[in-house]
């Protein structure tokens, strides 16, 4: 088996001199200590060649939004095949080493092949969110517009359906000179694929961030910092043959892309895919599809087994088998421990265990994975006095689940060959049971941001990663997240997390479930912070807001000792969310600022604005390929 993936691997990547990986029928264990990853692949390319070439019978699974549609299947032999088909016609036009190709195309088998054609010519994929509903589509163009100016992206792929929004991108994003369906370079008829010419040192690609605490940065990832940490995250998972991974997760973000797509490619695993519409419109669809096809490895924020309880009713779960299911990784957002019993006690008749709940922590500047707990571990958590939390100190409280008391999750410990520190602002080890910033260091630690060094010092400090989060950790070395250190509201010398304040808010009757936002606004007469906090509600009736508007600080007060100076009610859908669903509180913060929180376009006339511009932006494009073209050599 060695000798087989070392040929098809040289006759795949001429160029490429590491050659040194290890796979076979592998089983692999947790090594204790290890400070080296003997990776399988020296990049994601060299992963899917071979699994192209390995795996006859194994593939994608893609599940249609439409629940009637048949699901379809292609196998990593036939996607390697269109993905080189896709790289040739991508040769032809010209797209050279080292430009950014921006990727915006939903859920489907054209990203797929879109992700891997790129870096065949060694540019470089920049993956962003498509306009999911049409109601919000200048939104998301404009997040679009910010990525392709940032990357200077040179070609935009999307696909058929899409195509008609994405002109006014050319207008905005002055490097672009050619926006182009994928489906139309699959039509391609190619003599020959160009040879693979990717090096473990090359950039894979370019995570943009979430832009939860301010723009969007774009994190720079070489293919050693993804084999690395997909590496890392198969040993902590004790990943085998018989795994299979489904996952609704969107695949331009690093929990989707990395956590699952890759991680299939990587280790050769079956992969089933629905998109993130499917999961929102039934979340129930996720868990019939691990049903069905025997999942064993998914993951998803906090707040998606939420949604499965509250709208999984018990007569929709008839039949369900989650006996499978082993690892269920929970991330992306704040572990609610309270979320995690009600997911267990409700699906535990359907075969759902307790130890395949498994918090995780992460972040896309070391590519994905950074802490996990051992499988088959219980879950894990402590209480804590909430005012001690405040302070900076851990501290169990005197009255087990009296007021001011609050439970954390624990989220595991380092993956393999990746270190966990908790320091002061110095850099200074802090004591235990003292909350510190959170630092990592390892082999998935990004190359930096792109095209911002100033950003790229700020975080990288000596060989570690400062990841902004806020923690501690347990005698077991165990790892515990207690907040963003930018969405730290400080009153009279304390700390409070602004998510603490949003976990009490969204329990308050009448305040809709992820629909809060705290955040602290400075006062010059009164020389302090101001708590302001947004809470989407449905309710019209003025009495019935008046008496939220009180609830919601009594709530605060009482479990927090928190007084709010400002209650905002604003309609359902009103506050900025990333493509990723985490609230962006900085944004909201601006909006409330220039009050602009319900200042809303109407969706049609919004829409018939997109279409508009889109259309002078293809009148743009094409004088820009013209201008190319007639300064072109003959």
């Amino acid at each position: 088996m060695q000798d087989e993936v070392s040929r098809v691997f040289r006759s795949s990547f001429p160029d490429v001199e590491r050659t040194d990986f290890r796979t076979g029928s592998w089983r692999v264990q947790v090594p204790r200590g290890a400070d080296e990853l003997n990776v399988h692949h020296s990049t994601v390319l060299h992963a899917f060649a071979t699994a192209a070439k390995l795996e006859d019978k194994i593939g994608v699974t893609l599940l249609r939004d439409d629940e009637d549609e048949p699901e379809e299947f292609r196998t990593y032999k036939k996607l390697y095949e269109q993905s080189k088909l896709l790289s040739s016609a991508l040769d032809e036009m010209k797209i050279k080493r080292g430009d950014r190709v921006l990727i915006v195309l939903p859920t489907s088998f054209e990203f797929i092949l879109a992700f891997f054609a790129v870096p065949r010519l060694g540019a470089i994929p920049v993956p962003s969110y498509p306009p999911a509903l049409l109601e919000k589509a200048e939104v998301a163009l404009d997040r679009i517009t910010h990525i392709g100016n940032h990357s200077r992206a040179t070609v935009c792929l999307t696909n058929r359906l899409l195509l008609p929004l994405m002109g006014s991108l050319a207008r905005k994003v002055d490097t672009l000179h050619d926006i182009v369906a994928v489906e139309k370079l699959l039509e391609h008829r190619a003599t020959s694929a160009p040879k693979a010419r990717a090096t473990a040192s090359d950039s894979a690609f370019i995570q943009y961030t979430s832009g939860s605490t301010g723009n969007p940065k774009g994190v720079l990832l070489s293919h050693h910092n993804l084999v690395a940490n997909i590496h890392a995250a198969g040993l902590a998972t004790r990943v085998n043959r018989n795994d299979r991974v489904v996952s609704w997760l969107p695949l331009y973000h690093d929990m989707g892309l990395i956590g699952g797509m890759l991680f299939a490619f990587y280790w050769r695993l079956p992969l089933v895919l629905l998109s993130p519409n499917a999961f929102l419109l039934a979340p129930g669809r996720w868990l019939w599809a691990i049903h069905k096809h025997k999942g064993t490895l998914t993951a998803a924020p906090n707040f998606a087994f939420a949604l499965c309880i509250k709208r999984v009713r018990p007569r929709d779960r008839v039949g369900l088998d989650l006996s499978s299911w082993r690892c269920a990784l929970n991330g992306a957002e704040p572990v609610n421990h309270k979320t995690v019993l009600e997911f267990t006690q409700a699906f535990a008749p359907n075969g759902f265990r307790a130890e395949t709940m498994f918090p995780v922590y992460g972040l896309a500047e070391s590519t994905v994975a950074v802490t996990f707990p051992h499988p088959g571990d219980p879950l894990r958590t402590m209480q804590v006095d909430r005012q001690a939390l405040a302070e900076g100190f851990v501290k169990k409280p005197t009255r087990p689940d009296g007021e001011g008391t609050m439970t954390l999750v624990q989220c595991g410990h380092p993956v393999p060959g990746h270190d966990v520190g908790i320091v002061d602002a110095e850099g200074n080890a802090v004591q235990r049971g003292e909350v510190g910033h959170l630092i990592v260091r390892g082999p998935s630690v990004m190359q930096g941001y792109f095209e911002d060094a100033k950003a790229t010092r700020g975080v990288l400090r000596d060989g570690w990663l400062w990841t902004g989060d806020l923690g501690f950790r347990d005698e077991t070395g165990g790892l515990y997240i207690t907040g963003r250190a930018k969405d730290i509201i400080i009153l009279r010398g304390k700390n409070y997390y602004a998510e603490d304040l949003e976990r009490v808010i969204e329990h308050v009757p009448g305040v809709r479930p992820g629909g809060a936002v705290a955040f602290a606004v400075y006062d010059e007469d009164k020389a302090s912070d101001l708590v302001v906090t947004l809470c989407e509600t449905k309710l019209e009736d003025e009495a019935e807001r008046t008496k939220l508007v009180a609830a919601v600080s009594d709530a605060v007060l009482a479990d927090c000792g928190v007084r709010i100076d400002e209650v905002v009610l604003i309609p359902p859908g009103t506050i900025p969310k990333t493509g990723s669903g985490k609230r962006q509180r900085a944004l909201s913060r601006e909006r409330y600022l220039k009050d602009e929180l319900l200042q809303k376009k109407p969706g049609r006339l919004q829409l018939a604005l997109v279409f508009v511009r889109s259309g002078r932006g293809f009148l743009s494009l094409l004088k820009k390929q013209l201008e190319r073209r007639l300064r072109a050599p003959d």
